[in-house]
Order: structure tokens, then sequence, then C-alpha cells
């Protein structure tokens, strides 16, 4: 059969659920293609190509793209099967019943849609497949959790690379393990590992010889200078995983490399560890200034300690460090958001973004947002990117105008804390504008290809990347528009 994934790209990450998804189909004997929505009219693909099914994989902001698209598809090729994966379909499964689609995929989907190809294949039914929702049925059970995972096949870089801008950048992602156990209320990954439950075991770890062979097998194909590792947690402890990784990263890869951890869990050792196989920026998220907010109602169960000690520690090894901190969170103040600015301030944080809270489905935050009357769920007015106008009927429009200014400001306080009162304690509050937009990007553009990310580039590469990323910020920072 011949698969068509139709993928909507916005920033410079590949998705990797689709590239292992493909891989599957192609081991299965099927053949796998992609169509970007911003280069290609999918419609046009499909008449040319004929596929037998079209799949997408999707978080909830972007998903309306897709459902609109689909809903297209089906009037013109009803005999085409669709189907979409990814966090919307997973969190938010009653959308079946309101969308096109023929069935969706919940959880983990590699085996999942292995046994619906075979299914399709056979003629066979897969009403009641584990993970497998159709409009038939109100309810569904999910297989256990993939142990090992070793045994997926390598991922299916082609799909993206191949087909997409992506392939070009000499930045590219991986992702080394599955899983998280904290239970940050703004986050899918508690109602993951609660739909998991006794399923197997939650954090799941490629072994370090299957990292090195998924990067190697990138670089052997496409430019690649910097390698960003995308999990939720790169490293829990200095353990002897972190050892054998450290020591046959610097041998086989040897190329500057960004992780994520959180700060309470960095040691000096693990530093070390690190610093010495080449980690060039290590990511951890403050999320919120205010102590109370963030452990209370964030349960990220930090100090400002932790936070300070654990930038300092980096920068006292020479590692440049991102954050990330969440404003707009319901019931919080303007002021509260400023004190974001300042404890990245006080960390020495070299690149901090300020993201506005979007109550996505699943979570516990969103859950509670929607019980307390803040906010009506509308998912397919929700924005791609969460660094837009607050959705939150709690906010002021004055307010609202201020956070955007802050999702952009922000950054440039925490590079050049000089203008700190200058801009929180006027230009926050002027009328929000693409200029404001223009700066953030200028100063992001520098810091990041300056010191987070080393990218190799011509003159001409470079042009391309930095037109694609102002085009990405106005997209971000500006009311989205859907085809």
């Amino acid at each position: 059969m011949k698969i068509l994934f139709i993928f909507k790209m916005e920033n410079f990450i590949a998705p990797i659920g689709p590239m292992f998804i493909s891989a599957i189909a192609q081991q299965e004997g099927h053949k796998t293609y992609l169509c970007e929505m911003n280069h290609e009219d999918p419609i046009e693909r499909i008449g040319e190509l004929k596929p037998d099914i079209v799949a997408y994989s999707s978080s909830t902001g972007e998903a309306k793209h897709y459902i609109r698209i689909n809903k297209i598809i089906k009037e013109k090729f009803p005999k085409i099967f669709t189907i979409m994966g990814g966090p919307h379909s997973t969190f938010f499964p009653e959308m079946i019943h309101k969308t096109t689609l023929d069935a969706i995929c919940i959880g983990e989907g590699e085996y999942a849609f292995r046994d619906l190809l075979r299914a399709i294949s056979a003629g066979r039914s897969f009403d009641g497949m584990p993970n497998i929702m159709t409009k038939s049925g109100n309810s569904y059970t999910v297989r256990n959790l993939i142990e090992d995972l070793d045994s997926l096949p390598i991922p299916d870089y082609g799909l993206m690379y191949d087909n997409t801008p992506m392939g070009k950048s000499p930045l590219k992602s991986f992702i080394v393990s599955r899983g998280c156990p904290y239970q940050c209320t703004y986050c899918f990954n508690p109602a993951w590992n609660k739909l998991y439950q006794g399923k197997g075991k939650i954090i799941r770890r490629n072994s370090v010889d299957r990292v090195i062979e998924n990067i190697q097998k990138v670089r052997e194909k496409w430019p690649l200078s910097t390698v960003k590792f995308y999990d939720d947690i790169f490293s829990y402890r200095t353990d002897n995983w972190l050892e054998e990784f450290s020591q046959k990263y610097k041998k086989y890869v040897n190329l500057p490399f960004f992780i994520l951890t959180r700060a309470d869990l960095l040691t000096e050792e693990m530093v070390k560890l690190l610093k010495y196989a080449g980690c060039r920026t290590i990511s951890m998220s403050i999320e919120a200034g205010n102590p109370e907010i963030r452990n209370k109602i964030l349960k990220r169960n930090m100090s400002d300690e932790d936070i300070v000690r654990a930038h300092r520690i980096c920068k006292k090894y020479g590692i440049y460090t991102f954050t990330n901190c969440i404003i707009g969170l319901p019931q919080t103040t303007i002021a509260n958001d400023i004190e974001s600015i300042d404890l990245s301030i006080k960390s020495r944080v070299t690149w901090a973004e300020f993201l506005i809270f979007y109550p996505y489905p699943g979570t516990a935050l969103g859950n509670q947002t929607i019980n307390m009357g803040f906010y009506t769920p509308d998912y397919d007015r929700m924005h791609t990117s969460y660094m837009y106008r607050s959705e939150l009927i709690c906010f002021t429009d004055k307010e609202k105008n201020a956070q955007q200014n802050i999702a952009e400001f922000g950054a440039v306080v925490v590079v050049l804390p000089w203008l700190r009162n200058l801009i929180v304690n006027h230009l926050i509050y002027w009328k929000h504008n693409r200029f404001f937009i223009f700066l953030y990007w200028l100063i992001k553009m520098y810091i990041i290809r300056n010191k987070i990310y080393v990218t190799k580039t011509n003159l001409s590469e470079s042009l391309q990347i930095y037109l694609r990323s102002l085009r990405q910020e106005v997209f971000r920072h500006t009311q989205e528009k859907v085809k």
C-alpha cells in the first residue's frame, strides 16, 4: 500500500513519530511518502500519488489544519483511509466523533500502526484493536509500552530530511529515551503515565550504541554540525549509561550537542561528563519565578536555590543555558510574570523563552482552568504556537497585551539586563506591534547562532535560515491564518 504523511512545518525540529511509523510501514513492505503543506498542495499530491492511507501526527494547536484538509480529502477521495496520531488524539480522543477521520491512534503508535496495516491489507476488522479508536467505539485500550527501544527500526529520517528544508539545516534533533516520572501540571506526562499504568516501565532508554548509530546514519546523508537531544530529561543521574555515552560520543561523533534536564537533577559531576563529551547547551526550565506558583500550581518542586545553583554550575564549566518560563497562568499577575524575568537574570541564563499558557487537553492545569470557567474548550481556535495571545477570559485586554510583549521583551531583558527597568516598567504596556517581534528576532538569532547552537553554513544558507526563522517568529507571535 501507499501511505502519505501530511505535515505542516512550523519550526526546525523534525517530528520523530512519523519517521518511526514510516520505518515500521516500510518493514511491512509498504511505500511511504510525505507532503509538506506549506510547499505543496495536499489535494494535488493525492491526485497524483493515489495513496491508500493518509496519516497525520499532531499536537493540539496544529490539529485544526489537518482536520480541515482531511474534510476536503474525504469529500474528494472517500475511499482513502485517514488516521491521526500524536498528543492531540491521545489526550482528546473524542475528536474522532467531531472529524472526518476514519481512526485515531492513542499512545505509542509503532506496533499499533503495524497491526492496523496488516488488518487493512487482509480486509479484517480492526475495531477494538489496542491503541486504535474508530467512530464505532467510545472506549479504547492500550497495549504494553515498548520497553526495548533498540528493538524498533532506525527511524526513516529521509521522510523529513529529503522532503523538507529541515534536511539542509545543520541542526538535527534526536530522542534517545521515552518517559518522564514528574507531575508537572501543565504537561502531558502525568496523563500519559496514568494511561499506561501497569503497562510496563515508563522510563526507557536506547543503548549508547544505538544512539551513536542513529547520529551516524543522519550524518552520512545530511548536513550536521550540532546535535539536539530532545528528551524531556536527558539524564537523571550520573550513571553507567552517561559515563559510556560521554566516552563513545566524544570518540565517534564529537559534535557539540544540546540537552534538556531539570535544575534539581544537575550536579557538578554530571556537568563534567557532559562537558567532556561536547555538551554546548543545557536547557533547564524555570517555568515560574514565584516559588509558590512554581511549586504549588505547577508542581515543579524545586527551589530558587536549585535553579540558580544549576545555572551557575553550567556557567562555571563554560556551558550555555536555555530556559523556559510560562506566563499568563490562571489567577496570576503581570508582576508574577516579571518575577520569572528576574529569576532568569539572577540565574545568568544565556537565553530564555517566555511562553503564554495554553490549557491543553489531558493536562491537570488545563482541566483545572476549564473547571474554573476561565476557558471554554475550542481547540479549532487554539494557536499552533504558545507565544500568541492568551485564550483565558480571566485576563483583561491590557493584561493580554502585556503578556504578548513579555513573550518578546522578556528574552531581550535576560540578554540585556540593563534594559530591565525601562522594559518592565514601560515598554511591556505599549501596544503590541511587529517591531517588537523584529527586535526579539534580532536578539534571538544572535544568541542562538553564536552561543546556543553551532550551525556551520555558508552565506546563502545563513540567509535562508534567517528568513525562515523571521517568518516563523511572525507566525508564532501573530494571529494564525487557517487555509
